[in-house]
């Protein structure tokens, strides 16, 4: 499916791609548990420690469009995040896209429906959050420590909403937003079922989300919804149609560049 939206007459990123710096360059501290990195004047990364670190990316895609790809944990960092970006960038609309059912993909989906905002997700996102959204809940519960009951208690709350603008998951989607396209794809099942990619061919940029591990990543982390089996060939088709990918967002960990692609496969396969 492709989608395309109105575009700016302010083409601003034919040399992003040589703008961008693999540690990235802090930018904010929103609180104690939410940070945003700048990896170029446009892209950020949103890393959210609740208690575990995760990363959203946020992307300026024109003078006046920005597009978040995944959320914080919950409501409040959410919240806080958007603040940031009207009150930085000053846009006049915000898209969102899902890659995933899990809380680290959406938990703030629900500020983000309040406030107006399309959500781009899967059909089969939808119907994972139906079939496995309360068992992921009370999963990620069981996994906090006594001492951690203010986390405890958010997660409790949280409320899984989904995305509100579907498309198939076997066909994927291709998103044109201010400057920018957004290729949403689906490789395979990989640490979830429908785990979905995010390549922005002008930035070189590849958001690989829960798929990819971080250089760091000893190990595979949670693989309760994973198909193990599968894992490693929806990376090597991913390898393959983003081979010109410069930089590599994790969800969990430090950014990279497509070392990060084949750590992971060897994480399945050694």
């Amino acid at each position: 499916m492709r989608v395309k939206m109105k575009r700016s007459f302010l083409v601003f990123f034919a040399v992003l791609p040589l703008l961008f710096t693999l540690s990235g360059q802090y930018e904010a501290r929103l609180s104690d548990e939410l940070f945003v990195s700048r990896l170029s004047d446009t892209v950020f990364v949103v890393t959210h420690y609740f208690p575990w670190e995760s990363n959203s990316l946020i992307v300026r895609a024109s003078q006046s469009e920005v597009v978040l790809i995944d959320t914080p944990y919950d409501v409040s960092a959410t919240e806080l995040m958007l603040d940031w970006i009207y009150s930085t960038m000053k846009p006049d609309k915000v898209t969102a896209i899902n890659t995933g059912f899990h809380i680290d993909n959406l938990g703030g989906n629900q500020y983000l429906k309040e406030k107006g905002i399309n959500i781009y997700g899967s059909d089969r996102t939808c119907s994972l959050i139906d079939e496995r959204g309360s068992h992921t809940q009370q999963q990620i519960i069981s996994w906090l420590k006594p001492e951690q009951k203010r986390i405890r208690d958010v997660y409790e709350k949280l409320v899984f909403v989904k995305p509100d603008k579907i498309f198939r998951l076997d066909d994927g989607i291709f998103l044109e937003i201010g400057d920018l396209t957004f290729d949403v794809f689906f490789p395979g099942e990989s640490h979830s079922p429908d785990n979905v990619v995010v390549y922005i061919k002008e930035c070189r940029l590849l958001f690989g989300g829960c798929m990819v591990k971080a250089l760091s990543s000893a190990d595979l982390g949670f693989t309760g919804d994973a198909n193990i089996n599968k894992w490693p060939v929806s990376l090597k088709i991913v390898q393959e149609k983003y081979n010109s990918a410069r930089i590599v967002i994790p969800h969990h960990g430090l950014w990279g560049d497509m070392s990060l692609v084949q750590h992971t496969i060897n994480l399945l396969t050694d």
